[in-house]
Formats: structure tokens, sequence, C-alpha cells
């Protein structure tokens, strides 16, 4: 380990030791490093992905290779590399799925480089088993959750408050993103409305085909849609509750929401500024000549963009209850652990460490 790290902050640029980047598959994130002779570390969330990066593109450059990052698909906060062959209500352990990774890497001559556990750690004694064990290798660990509540932390108060009251469950992937990606969130009124919106949701057709042969006027203008009888029960149900607009979705569904919800849905798809390269909320693309992913927008999901922004840069002087409430309405990513705030006996009393305070806890294994 010492040697690695010697090797790493030893030369190269002065201020950047390396570059890390998930999303996808990030196969030119060796070129960029090459280019500014600094390492690279790519996350990757099983041993097939880093396999197809290393034949790819990372061999050209095995010697700028700081470390993997395995960020595990299940227990990590935020967006995660979950695979459609993977089960989001299943996870999996991660030592045969990181030694799987060790393996793949051993065979290329990747023997002495490092993997970076990230996801699902809390106390390094929980860990043990790894250390010095040669199916595992060289093994560090990314506290990502932890330093969320911090005295230097940015993250407003009101969201530190609401780690503290988490419980277990209270993290849980979604598919909600305008991204497509799985992410690890709160379950607050932010996610339970996201849910709420795509369960208010049915099948349609323009004209009767099949089952679909019972017509329902939607909009404005009553125009008629057609669905099957059982739905139309359903969609008359949520009406009455007050949920009387219907958004197409480009899976041929109509989704129902109040007429309130469905303005700000509308005005945010009409503001997007185009913050990813393709938008499922906004149907935005960065490709030419229209601009478009080809699909409708989806309302089943939102401008992460503006919720990201809002949640942020909460004003906590607003008082605490205005403050809690922006908290629970915007996204919160956070890691499956994040509920252990309130259990951990490092927290009682409110207590909350500084950066220093963490890390010597960190280094007792607790």
């Amino acid at each position: 380990m010492l040697s690695w790290l010697s090797r790493a902050f030893s030369k190269r640029h002065p201020l950047i030791d390396g570059l890390t980047c998930g999303a996808g598959m990030p196969y030119r994130l060796s070129e960029i490093a090459a280019r500014h002779n600094v390492h690279y570390y790519p996350i990757v969330s099983s041993a097939r992905a880093f396999n197809a990066l290393w034949k790819r593109a990372y061999h050209k450059t095995a010697e700028l290779l700081g470390a993997v990052v395995y960020e595990d698909p299940w227990r990590a906060g935020g967006h995660n590399g979950l695979s459609n062959t993977e089960n989001p209500l299943q996870p999996e352990d991660p030592y045969p799925r990181v030694a799987a990774l060790r393996k793949a890497m051993n065979q290329f001559g990747l023997d002495s480089v490092p993997i970076i556990m990230a996801g699902g750690v809390w106390w390094l004694e929980e860990w043990a088993h790894w250390f010095n064990n040669p199916e595992i290798g060289p093994i560090v660990f990314q506290f990502g959750t932890r330093p969320l509540l911090t005295q230097e932390s940015p993250i407003p108060d009101a969201w530190k408050r609401r780690l503290r009251q988490l419980h277990e469950g209270d993290v849980y992937l979604n598919r909600f993103s305008p991204t497509g990606f799985y992410s690890s969130a709160v379950n607050n009124s932010f996610m339970r409305n996201l849910r709420g919106r795509s369960e208010r949701q049915v099948a349609y057709s323009s004209e009767p085909v099949g089952e679909h042969d019972t017509p329902h006027g939607i909009g404005a203008r009553k125009r008629e849609v057609w669905m099957t009888a059982a739905d139309r029960e359903h969609v008359l149900a949520w009406e009455a509750a007050g949920y009387t607009e219907a958004m197409r979705t480009p899976d041929s569904t109509l989704v129902f929401v109040t007429p309130e919800e469905s303005r700000v849905i509308v005005a945010d798809q009409v503001a997007c500024m185009g913050c990813l390269s393709e938008c499922r909320f906004s149907n935005w693309s960065q490709r030419g000549p229209n601009y478009t992913n080809g699909a409708k927008a989806d309302p089943r999901s939102f401008c992460i963009q503006k919720s990201l922004q809002d949640i942020a840069h909460v004003d906590d002087s607003a008082g605490q209850t205005t403050a809690d409430e922006v908290v629970d309405h915007n996204l919160m990513f956070g890691g499956t652990n994040a509920w252990r705030f309130g259990n951990d006996p490092f927290y009682a009393s409110g207590f909350t460490p500084t950066v220093r305070q963490l890390v010597e806890q960190i280094m007792t294994g607790r």
C-alpha cells in the first residue's frame, strides 16, 4: 500500500493526482489521463465491465491505472451501474463480485493495482476478512455517506437532520431518474409522489384495438382514447380524487396527475437547460440536427437539475419546518447505509463530528 501511495504522489501533475469517472462505460478516461500524464481511476460495478474497458482502451495506458473503483450497484448512493441482468430487489454479496474483479485484473498483470470498495462501507471491522486476503488483493475503502454528517459538510442543516431520522430501508433503488439509470435515494415525499404518478398509469390506444374497447375523453376537448374497461374504472376513481390531467408517456400510456402538478411538469420540461447529454424527462439530446432523443418527454421522471439545486441550497434561516419541507420534497441521494446515522453511538446526542474526528473514528474500525 505504501509503495502505491508513494508512486501516486511522487510525480506527475503538481495539483491533480488522477481522474475518476463512471456514468456508463468511460472508455476515453485513460486517453484523457494520458494526455495530461495523470492517473485514472475508473468506476465499475462488475468484472465484466472492467474486462471490456481494459480490452478496448485501458491496456494501452496500463502504467497510469491508479486503482479501480468497485461501486456496489445495490449499496452506493446516487446513480448506480445496475445491469439489466441484475435484480434491483436482490442485493448480491460484494465479496464474490470484487474477488471476480481481482481475478480479471490479475490476468492482465494488475496484481498490485488497488481496488477501491465503494458502497455500504460504515465500520471497517465489518470488512476485516478482506484485509490481507489474496482473493481481494490490495484494497482501499471509500466513505461516501458518512462525510455528509460532518461540520465541514456543505449540505444544509435540514438535510443533516433528516439523515439522523432515517430507518433501515428508507433508502432504496428507483428508476425515475431522467438518465435512465437506477439511483439510490431517500424514500421521502418526493419519491412517493413519483411512485404514485407511475402507479396512476394505464395503457391506451387512439382507436379501439382488442381489449382496448372502452372510450374515455381526456384533455380540455375530451378527445377520446381507448382503454380496457377495468382501467377506465381506475381512471374514474383517480379523476374523482383530483388527478384529472392525463399526460402521455413514450410507452403509449397515460399518467394521471393534478392540474397543478401538470403545470409544473410542463414548465420544467420547457425550461430544460440541457444538463444531460440526453434527458428522458424533456426529450433533449445533444445530437443534431433535431436535438431530440426521438421519444416523447416522459412525465414519470423529473428535472434532476432543478431538484438537486433546490435541496443543495435550502435556506435554513427560513425556519426549521420550511427547510425540512424543502428537503422532503426534493431528490435526496444517499447510500443504503444512511439509516445507520440514527443508531451509531458515535452520533449520539446529536453529535456532529469534524472531518478529523470522523477519520479518527474510522481508523478505530468502528
